[in-house]
């Protein structure tokens, strides 16, 4: 692959002109060189990050307090895993398919285990039940309907022979609620969707008890169940699409949401079921509230995480604080509640940083912890970089936050990989995240920006976005990538964009918008056309997900925003490309469908463009593939590359 040949001087005058005619934000503090790049640590082989044998994650106690469960690697793929607490009797569950397992839960009877699962990264996801006790019996598929899409809404915890799915088997653009008999297999509808409802709630016992409708364009309502009848509880505009129902009070008269109804930001509330009126149980004065952890014995709030950059976690349980306390350290971690038992005796939990995690078991009774499993990257430590939170201002001065991580022994300025989140309605946080890690490891600075439009922010820092794609929202990434340069971080002659479904988009918008500002770009499902890609969205995201679209980038059936949405997209600027590209894409894929890279192969191919492309038959969406093998060929692509335009290092394997 060929490299950029502009000298350093020349490629930053190029960069800090790219775009408007503006100043660049003010730089961070200089960074001086620290070691050459010989100094570099260890290379870490590719399976360790994305096919490794020796991963474990999600440790989940059985609701009786008898039994753990886990994903662990089986027969070259990720697969549940049991054992019976205080005895050596682990053992997998085969599931009788190729493809990757990355949830689980248990079962009430603590028999059984339910996990989804797709055959071919369709997303047609359906609910599975395994016995613990009969290994030997094959899983049994609860939803049977091919071309449907289900998952699990409730594990009922006072009735083991019942669950509760949301299931589109009736219409494929709409979920209904079905109980389910585990013994009989049979299905019972209990909540018919009308057409428009795009949230259920459930009760502990499985009961409907409240949903949400979009019922026009920019409006939807929280309804609950009241007599015999819907009753409207509250009325909420389109950008309170965020609404969260978690759960029913204890005396049953109110609701517990994670709500922005009348406000900036995300908030834990509670709403009365009868009046409709609201009371602020907490928020941040600044950020969304991330995740609400809820106790199902109680049907109190646990605990709230908020990320100003590292994450910050605020217990309401005082107990549960006091005996999760042991996992406070002095160097920063972030901390997941994963499971309970059913009196809330036991707890899992997953402590983790950028550069791995480790799960444990707590005792809570008599104060006891046990180490179920630490990361694979756990002994390549030293290996992997450091993610420290950045804050930056763009041109038009709207403060951005994002995450800068360098490899040890990082020569600066270096080698840089943009890597832009998808959503675009998401963020990225401070995690380990093996796809950095894999980048940093290889020898690149990785900058992640959140620019407007990423949640976390609260709905002002959203809704600048609207009608900014490939415009202030590109000049955010372009922004960010000043300040990394004018920093001293990044050699602006090898700054590479990678992304993923809106990342990818971005990484396309990179390098035909502006094309001088990066020395390649690597597309992951990305769109090319956002005309196309409106006509190929899964029906299920009618009531869901297009208004937003509407909203944000326009409504192709009106020809104003059809022309707008063209002028948007990357495809008709194929010929403007001057670097490599790299595009990687699942057939599969149900939410940018294949043709929105194989367009833009085709017209950057008459171009004469340099473009490599890559289209795996049996994957669809997501950023975890369903095999190994797909995993271990789209990394290795990505690793070469990268070293022919960047000039960082490549394992092989």
């Amino acid at each position: 692959m060929r490299r950029p040949a502009s000298a350093p001087g020349l490629a930053l005058a190029a960069v800090l002109a790219a775009g408007c005619a503006v100043a660049p934000p003010a730089p961070p503090a200089p960074v001086a060189a620290t070691t050459p790049a010989a100094a570099l640590p260890e290379l870490i082989a590719l399976s360790h990050f994305f096919a490794s044998r020796e991963a474990t994650w999600g440790y989940r106690v059985s609701p009786d307090g008898t039994r753990l469960g886990w994903i662990a690697s089986h027969g070259g793929r990720h697969t549940v895993h049991v054992r019976t607490l205080g005895a050596d009797d682990a053992r997998p569950i085969d599931t009788r398919s190729p493809r990757t397992i990355y949830w689980f839960t248990w079962a009430r009877d603590s028999r059984h285990v339910l996990y989804l699962q797709d055959q071919n990264g369709d997303e047609n996801h359906h609910v599975y039940l395994a016995s613990i006790e009969r290994p030997n019996d094959p899983p049994v598929d609860l939803t049977p309907a091919p071309g449907t899409r289900a998952w699990l809404d409730r594990v009922i915890s006072s009735d083991p022979d019942h669950l509760v799915i949301a299931w589109n088997k009736r219409d494929r653009a709409v979920f209904d609620l079905y109980r389910v008999n585990l013994t009989t297999r049979e299905h019972a509808l209990i909540a018919e969707n009308p057409g428009d409802v795009t949230d259920w709630l459930t009760d502990w016992a499985g009961r409907v008890r409240a949903r949400i409708r979009h019922v026009g364009p920019a409006e939807r309502h929280l309804e609950v169940l009241r007599d015999g009848g819907w009753a409207v509880l509250q009325r909420l505009d389109l950008e309170e699409f965020n609404l969260q129902m978690l759960g029913l009070t204890p005396d049953d008269r109110g609701l517990w949401l994670l709500s922005s109804r009348g406000r900036d930001r995300l908030s834990l509330v509670r709403v009365d079921v009868a009046s409709g009126s609201e009371s602020l149980v907490y928020d941040d004065p600044e950020l969304d509230l991330e995740w609400v952890g809820m106790s199902e014995r109680t049907r109190e709030p646990l605990a709230v995480v908020t990320y100003p950059g590292r994450q910050a976690i605020r217990f309401f349980d005082a107990a549960l604080e006091a005996d999760l306390a042991v996992f406070r350290r002095h160097s920063p971690t972030g901390l997941r509640l994963l499971s309970f038992d059913d009196g809330e005796r036991l707890v899992t939990v997953e402590v983790f940083t950028e550069k791995g995690y480790e799960n444990h078991l707590v005792d809570r009774r008599t104060g006891e912890t046990h180490l179920l499993g630490r990361s694979q990257m756990v002994p390549f430590a030293n290996a992997l970089g450091t993610t420290e939170p950045i804050t930056l201002s763009a041109r038009d001065g709207v403060r951005l936050h994002g995450y800068m991580t360098r490899p040890s022994g990082f020569g600066a300025p270096g080698p840089m990989v943009l890597v832009v989140h998808g959503g675009h309605w998401a963020r990225d946080y401070w995690s380990y995240a093996p796809v950095v890690q894999f980048l940093a490891n290889r020898g690149y600075a990785v900058l992640q920006v959140n620019y407007r439009g990423s949640t976390g922010y609260g709905r002002a820092f959203r809704e600048l976005a609207v009608g900014e794609y490939a415009g202030k929202m590109h000049d955010d990434l372009i922004d960010a990538v000043r300040w990394a340069a004018a920093g001293g971080v990044a050699d602006p002659a090898r700054v590479a964009i990678y992304g993923g479904s809106y990342g990818g988009y971005a990484a396309l918008v990179g390098m035909t918008f502006t094309p001088d500002v990066f020395a390649c770009g690597v597309d992951v499902v990305g769109i090319s056309n956002l005309v196309s890609f409106y006509e190929t969205v899964p029906p299920y995201w009618k009531s869901s997900v297009m208004p937003l679209f509407h909203k944000y980038v326009g409504d192709p059936r009106r020809p104003e925003d059809r022309r707008r949405m063209e002028a948007k997209s990357p495809l008709f600027k194929a010929d403007q490309v001057r670097r490599p590209l790299l595009i990687i894409h699942g057939a599969r894929d149900i939410r940018v469908n294949v043709r929105e890279s194989e367009q833009m192969i085709t017209a950057l191919n008459q171009a004469g463009k340099d473009v490599r492309s890559v289209v795996f038959p049996d994957e669809g969406h997501r950023r975890e593939y369903g095999n190994w093998r797909n995993a271990l060929r789209h990394y290795s692509e990505v690793e070469s590359f990268l070293a022919g335009c960047l000039g960082g290092r490549r394992s092989g394997s």
